[in-house]
């Protein structure tokens, strides 16, 4: 391990991922390590580019120090922005797998219990079966979410890091409600977010902000199409704000024109059930039952204005790259799961409501589980915006 002060943090805090992930490799019987997925590499080195298009490899021993295998051209951020002491690149016409086969062997690995992540999204199962045929002798088990363990308990560090990503976000957000006005297009306001987002210090999120208005606010993920803004229209915005790859998001709504009785309604209630999840989040609560609170709230009320609510209540969020800013595979806040909340979880809390044919009602925040309840990240006025 290289020791070095210029990595986005300091170095006993990835002394201290490395060496939680080796006592959870030595709880759970792996002698190696191969890790593939790139927020799990950027977690426990540093390491960030959008390459990941190509295999990367961060080969993990119980005992040893950690390699990576990567394409020639990234070879260069391995070295200027890691602490990692020996990169084994591969070149363009060489076979990725290969490589990492070769660098198994060549530190005599094969015989180890050998974790790898079959669920990795950017480990393909053709390239599995490559690794299993070109290492015969070697049991390979799954280890998919022992990174991620390690990746749901934020530190002190990693915290205040997401504190900053939130002014980035509310700084667009801003932007973006500012924007909003009768005969403005969608990617007028999506471009103000950008702008103001960057001038603030944000770097390159894990998606791109939504900007949906009138009845495409009503379609899941929709994204700014030069949609023109009319009095009578709902706006929903979500932005997720990025500081060393760790992400805080928010979602605000705005209308364009005076609102009628069923919006304003509409909006209420999915405030009243965001405030409802912040009252009672606190650690040794299950998952399922923070569900039924934001739910039974929304429940209730969506006949009223013919709304549905077809989204888990919240999602783990932190470090990410394309295609997500979540950590939603980690944990979701979905109905009756047991798993329970523990202190400096971070969550998008995401209360949303589609009304069918005409738009969608959010306010969401991104929110940290404290000792003794809930702190919220995102900081934003939380009421519907009439411009």
């Amino acid at each position: 391990m290289r020791k070095r002060d210029d990595l986005p943090f300091p170095m006993h805090e990835y002394e201290r991922r490395l060496r939680g992930l080796r006592e959870r490799m030595d709880r759970d019987g792996f002698g190696t390590l191969l890790i593939t997925t790139p927020e799990n590499i950027c977690y426990l080195t540093g390491f960030e580019s959008p390459g990941y298009f190509a295999l990367e490899a961060l080969i993990v021993p119980l005992n040893g120090e950690p390699v990576m295998v990567s394409r020639r051209l990234e070879a260069s951020g391995v070295e200027s922005r890691t602490w990692i002491e020996h990169c084994h690149p591969y070149e363009e016409e060489q076979d990725p797998v290969g490589q990492v086969v070769d660098v198994i062997r060549a530190y005599g690995l094969t015989e180890q219990r050998f974790g790898f992540e079959r669920d990795g999204w950017f480990f393909t199962a053709t390239e599995q079966d490559r690794l299993f045929r070109g290492l015969p002798e070697t049991r390979f088990i799954d280890c998919s979410g022992i990174v991620e363990e390690g990746r749901l308990i934020k530190s002190d560090l990693e915290i205040e890091v997401m504190r900053r990503a939130a002014r980035f976000a509310e700084a667009g957000m801003l932007a973006g409600i500012e924007a909003v006005g009768e005969g403005v297009t969608e990617n007028e306001i999506a471009a103000e977010i950008h702008h103001a987002m960057f001038r603030a210090g944000g770097e390159w999120p894990a998606i791109s902000p939504f900007v949906a208005s009138g009845h495409r606010g009503s379609i899941g993920h929709a994204t700014w199409e030069n949609h023109r803004l009319a009095p009578g229209m709902c706006v929903f915005l979500e932005v997720g704000g990025c500081l060393k790859r760790y992400h805080s998001a928010l979602m605000r709504t705005c209308f364009v024109g005076e609102p009628p009785a069923y919006i304003l309604d509409a909006a209420q209630t999915v405030i009243d059930a965001q405030q409802a999840s912040i009252d009672v989040i606190k650690p040794g609560m299950t998952l399922g039952e923070v569900d039924a609170v934001s739910r039974a709230v929304i429940s209730e009320a969506c006949p009223r204005f013919l709304g549905t609510q077809v989204t888990r209540s919240a999602y783990s969020i932190g470090i990410a790259f394309p295609p997500d800013w979540g950590e939603g595979h980690i944990m979701s806040i979905r109905h009756e799961d047991p798993r329970v909340l523990r202190p400096n979880m971070t969550f998008h809390n995401i209360p949303w409501v589609q009304l069918p044919g005409r738009g969608g009602i959010g306010f969401s925040e991104t929110i940290r589980v404290t000792e003794d309840g809930c702190e919220t990240l995102t900081r934003l006025e939380r009421r519907l915006f009439v411009k």
